[in-house]
């Protein structure tokens, strides 16, 4: 037996005696692109309940530093602009954009018929506004992605510019996000924002206790009233996958997603189960600025040690595709050179083994793992283990509660690396800004001139064709870098009960939206 089935065969044995103790329109067809749901009539009085992982990390856009937390603020906030579960950009707050002024400037023209829960109009003020506060507050994450913003103007009373200093390309994709997530003008001061919500979404918050559940009921004055398909939703936190399955089959929920090994618990309970709309990728997150790691060759060898393939198939039960770059393969700017087939990238221990002697660590190295507490993250964790000890590669590890990952091993420096999932794909620049200088995620400012040419280079076009070649160049510096190694996409089933009722074309995602999905009365 190949000696990739012999690993894959022991992997998936030990993580099932592990698993033993632990957009928008109508409402019921299954189409090519979508899957099925409920046939019944919604119930526009009804409840839907979704479980995830965890709650937000904050319900102030500008503050969140993590992506997951959209799967609320898409409750709470419109966004400007609309991203469909094809990646496409479509109207939402803005009604047309465009590059104006040969890219020196872009233009949005903005819907006049919505109003902030708070009463306060929305207009091109607001805009202004919020992406004023998103550039100056002291505390925002999105400083970084708004650095070429000179300057917003109300033009119009429904239409904003914003005035560019340099290559602007991501801005619509950036609109589609936290960063273009609008709240009420008179709200942008409250101190209780990161828990109190003000938005003109599709819903209002009525509860919300941290660590447990978070209750929303329907926005009764939306503009768009086919958006919010139920009276209330709510978002309850559980990590453990097989508790989510038998909270659904409890009848204490109506969608999650899951580890892939409880696939088959979630069928025989009668659950619907398909595999998730994703763009999310596990990577293993390097701290260059540690002794060994610092130098690229230990980080190449990192890179030839991991048997992606064998992971997904014993991991991850085939629930995903193997990748070396931050992009899934049907992404628009997917670089199809960078691949694990690659041998630059692919897995190859013999080449692992001489990279660590050519670097000095012939007799072996320590590396210490942070592990997320998550229960995706410490099965890769776990697998990962044996993987580095065949080149060479001691690892001890310690587990972390997730929320903290970041401050642990970005802000005090903890630690030498960790799996960890990114976030769903805002623009293929916010994947990999990390590699510039005076970034969070890079405090040993691990760059290079070449990179930060080619990441200006990738903001240059006023459309993703235009863009290519620049994006292209920044990938293929990021794997000079190698600050991250990319290990795979990962598509983990999600599962719903008899009563859910999706829109036509929908898919389940691993961050999902709720406009249009409801449930029956039954």
């Amino acid at each position: 037996m190949p000696r990739r089935r012999i690993l894959t065969s022991l992997i998936a044995a030990a993580l099932l005696v592990g698993a033993c103790g632990g957009g928008d329109g109508g409402a019921d067809a299954e189409t090519s692109t979508g899957v099925s749901g409920a046939t019944g009539e919604i119930d526009r009085d009804g409840t839907f309940r979704y479980i995830f992982v965890q709650n937000p990390s904050t319900l102030d856009p500008h503050r969140s530093t993590n992506p997951w937390d959209m799967i609320f603020f898409r409750l709470a906030y419109d966004q400007l602009i609309w991203k469909n579960q094809s990646g496409d950009l479509e109207p939402m707050l803005a009604t047309e954009w465009e590059f104006v002024d040969d890219g020196a400037a872009f233009e949005l023209a903005l819907r006049e018929d919505v109003t902030f829960i708070d009463g306060e109009p929305f207009d091109a003020e607001a805009v202004r506004e919020n992406l004023e506060r998103a550039m100056s507050l002291p505390e925002s994450a999105h400083r970084g992605s708004l650095a070429r913003v000179e300057s917003v103007e109300a033009v119009e009373e429904h239409r904003v510019r914003v005035n560019l200093s340099g290559p602007g390309g991501n801005l619509p994709d950036l609109f589609s996000s936290t960063v273009g997530s609008m709240i009420s003008p008179a709200a942008l001061d409250n101190p209780d924002l990161d828990q109190n919500p003000v938005g003109s979404g599709m819903a209002k918050l009525v509860e919300y206790i941290p660590g447990q559940v978070n209750r929303w009921e329907r926005n009764e004055d939306y503009w768009d009233p086919e958006a919010a398909q139920a009276k209330t939703y709510e978002i309850y936190a559980q990590t453990a996958s097989p508790t989510r399955v038998n909270m659904l089959a409890a009848g204490q929920g109506e969608l999650t997603y899951l580890m892939p090994q409880d696939q088959e618990s979630a069928e025989a309970a009668g659950l619907t189960v398909a595999p998730s709309l994703s763009t999310t990728i596990f990577s293993l997150y390097l701290n260059a600025g540690k002794e060994g790691l610092d130098d690229p060759l230990v980080r190449e060898a990192i890179e030839h040690a991991v048997d992606r393939q064998g992971l997904i198939d014993g991991v991850f039960f085939g629930a995903g595709k193997p990748l070396a770059q931050m992009l899934p393969p049907d992404h628009w700017a997917y670089h199809a050179e960078v691949t694990p087939d690659n041998t630059d990238y692919g897995y190859d221990p013999e080449k692992a083994r001489e990279l660590l002697a050519e670097a000095g660590h012939a007799d072996g190295l320590e590396l210490e793992m942070i592990i997320p507490s998550l229960d995706d993250h410490r099965a890769l964790a776990e697998a990962l283990v044996p993987m580095l000890a065949e080149v060479g590669i001691t690892v001890s590890s310690r587990v972390v509660e997730s929320p903290t990952t970041a401050v642990t091993f970005f802000s005090r420096q903890e630690g030498d690396f960790y799996p960890g999932a990114g976030a769903p794909i805002v623009d293929p620049t916010n994947q990999y800004q990390r590699n510039l200088p005076g970034q969070f995620a890079n405090p040993w400012e691990n760059t290079s001139e070449e990179f930060v040419e080619a990441w200006n280079a990738s903001l240059e076009g006023t459309s993703r064709e235009e863009r290519l070649p620049g994006v292209h160049a920044m990938i293929e510096q990021d794997k000079e870098l190698r600050n991250v190694i990319p290990i795979m996409l990962f598509t983990p089933p999600s599962a719903w009960s008899d009563n859910v009722v999706l829109p036509e074309g929908y898919v389940p995602a691993y961050a999902p939206h709720f406009r249009g999905v409801g449930v029956t009365g039954d």
